[in-house]
């Protein structure tokens, strides 16, 4: 089963109890469900800004993370070069 992280209100555009002086019932409900459309929108807007921003700290972990992988792979590049090919390193070295 799967965990909602966000939940888009209001669900049920238009379901309700219509008040009994109404002249025209139609356009109560059709004022009633615009007015839960734009509610709608509005959370949704708020969610979308809630990912985009969660995706931007990612992206920021991830370029900070390739940075200080990059600083490493060129530090071992210079060491890497520095070091003498005709030299050989030995734990035991044989007399």
């Amino acid at each position: 089963m799967p965990l909602v992280k966000r939940s888009i209100e209001p669900r049920h555009l238009c379901k309700t109890v219509l008040p009994r002086s109404i002249k025209n019932e139609l356009e109560c409900v059709t004022n009633i469900s615009l007015a839960n459309v734009i509610r709608q929108l509005s959370s949704l807007s708020k969610y979308a800004e809630d990912l985009f921003g969660e995706l931007f700290n990612e992206a920021h972990s991830f370029s900070f993370r390739v940075n200080s992988l990059q600083e490493r792979v060129d530090r071992l590049s210079v060491s890497v070069t520095q070091l003498d090919p005709k030299e050989e390193e030995c734990d035991n070295p044989v007399f």
